[in-house]
C-alpha cells in the first residue's frame, strides 16, 4: 500500500511539473523582467552519447543513434522583492514553482554535421524534440551516415548542433487574477560525437614489372603490399587478362600479410603474335580472411603490362646465324656432290 501511494505521488508530481511546460507554443517575451519576487540562476545543459554499435566498416551505409540527457542544474533562489499581503504571498509561491523550469530545454532542434571533414557523409535530417527536463533522457535520435570506402581506420569526430529555448525568468502578479510574464532565451550548443572505423587490411600494388614480347610466353611481376592495420590471412591474388593476353596461371598465393608486409607474385602470360608493342591494363584483386575469419576481397586494381618490341640485335644475330647455317649447308651439299662426281 505504501509503494502504491509513492507511485501515485510520483505520477502526480510529474503531471504537475509537466503542466508548466508548453513546448509547442512559447509565450512571447513581454519585457525584460526586473521587478519579480525571485532571481534564480541556471540553464539546461545537454550532453549526448552514441547508442549501440559505434564501429563501422569502410564503404558502409548505416544509421547512428544519439541519445541526449539534460544535466542542467538550478542555483539558489535570491529574493528580489518581499511579497506584501496574502495575495502577494500567493503570487510569490506561484512564481517560485515556475522558476524551476529554468533548466528545461524547449523546442530542441538537432542536426548532425561533419565540420572537420572526416571521411564520412552525413545525410542530415534535422531531429525535433519537444522538451527535456533536467535529469531526463531522450529517445535515440536517428541519423543516416556513409563511411567512405577509402576511409582509414581510426576514431572520427562529428558535431551535433543543438538549438533550443529555455525559460530564463518568470514573473507573477495580480492575484486573484494573476498575470504571468515569461522571459525566454535561445541557446546554441555543440556536442562532439565520436565513431570508430574498424581496422582492416588494405592490399595495394606497390610495384609492377613485365617481360612480355609478341608471340612468346613471358612474365608479369606484381608486388602486393598490406598498407592497412590488420593482418590478411591466406591471401590469394588473381589477375584478369584479355586480348592480346592469355594465361593458365592467373592466381598467386601470397600467404599471411602482416601490416606493412609485401609479396611479389609472378604470373606466366602468353602474348599473341599480333600484339602491338605498348602498355596494356590488367585488373587484379586479392582475396583474404580478416581477423574475424570473414572472407574479404580487395577493390580491383589496374596494373600496367608493357609489351616490348623484339630485340633488334637479337634478331640480327638470329638472321646472321641463319645465313651462316644456310651457307654452310650450301657448301656442304656442293662438296658432297663434287666428291660423288669424281667417283
Amino acid at each position: 500500500m505504501q509503494k502504491m501511494l509513492l507511485v501515485l505521488l510520483g505520477v502526480l508530481l510529474l503531471i504537475t511539473a509537466t503542466s508548466n511546460v508548453n513546448a509547442e507554443g512559447i509565450p512571447p517575451n513581454i519585457d525584460e523582467l526586473l521587478d519579480d519576487y525571485y532571481d534564480v540562476s541556471g540553464e539546461p545543459q545537454l550532453s549526448g552519447s552514441v547508442m549501440g554499435d559505434d564501429e563501422f566498416e569502410n564503404g558502409e551505409t548505416s544509421k547512428i543513434f544519439i541519445q541526449l540527457v539534460n544535466n542542467g542544474q538550478i542555483g539558489p533562489f535570491e529574493t528580489e522583492k518581499i511579497p506584501i499581503g496574502p495575495n502577494g504571498s500567493i503570487d510569490a509561491g506561484k512564481e517560485m514553482d515556475l522558476e524551476y523550469d529554468i533548466t528545461t530545454a524547449l523546442n530542441i532542434h538537432a542536426t548532425l554535421e561533419n565540420e572537420v571533414r572526416a571521411p564520412i557523409r552525413v545525410y542530415n535530417d534535422p531531429q525535433q524534440i519537444g522538451y527535456l527536463r533536467s535529469g531526463e533522457i531522450t529517445l535515440p535520435l536517428e541519423f543516416d551516415i556513409e563511411i567512405f570506402s577509402n576511409a582509414p581506420s581510426g576514431t572520427y569526430e562529428l558535431t551535433l548542433n543543438l538549438t533550443y529555448q529555455y525559460q530564463s525568468d518568470v514573473k507573477v502578479e495580480g492575484h486573484p487574477e494573476q498575470i504571468v510574464d515569461y522571459w525566454y532565451v535561445t541557446k546554441h550548443q555543440t556536442l562532439p560525437v565520436y565513431i570508430e572505423v574498424k581496422k582492416r587490411a588494405d592490399i595495394t600494388v606497390k610495384d609492377v614489372r613485365s617481360e612480355l614480347i609478341p608471340d612468346e610466353k613471358g612474365f608479369l611481376y606484381v608486388t602486393y603490399t598490406n598498407v592497412g592495420n590488420e593482418v590478411a590471412e591466406d591471401a590469394v591474388a588473381r589477375i584478369m587478362v584479355s586480348d592480346p593476353f592469355s594465361t593458365t596461371d592467373d592466381e598467386a598465393f601470397l600467404g599471411r600479410l602482416e601490416p606493412g608486409d609485401s609479396y611479389q607474385a609472378v604470373y606466366s602470360i602468353e602474348v599473341e603474335s599480333d600484339a602491338l608493342p605498348k602498355t596494356y591494363g590488367i585488373d587484379t584483386e586479392v582475396k583474404y580472411r580478416d581477423s574475424h575469419g570473414d572472407t574479404r576481397i580487395s577493390d580491383e586494381i589496374k596494373v600496367s603490362a608493357t609489351v616490348d618490341e623484339p630485340d633488334e640485335d637479337l634478331m640480327s644475330v638470329g638472321y646472321l646465324f641463319a645465313i651462316i647455317m644456310a651457307g654452310m649447308a650450301v657448301v656442304y651439299l656442293r662438296t658432297r656432290r663434287g666428291k660423288e662426281n669424281t667417283r
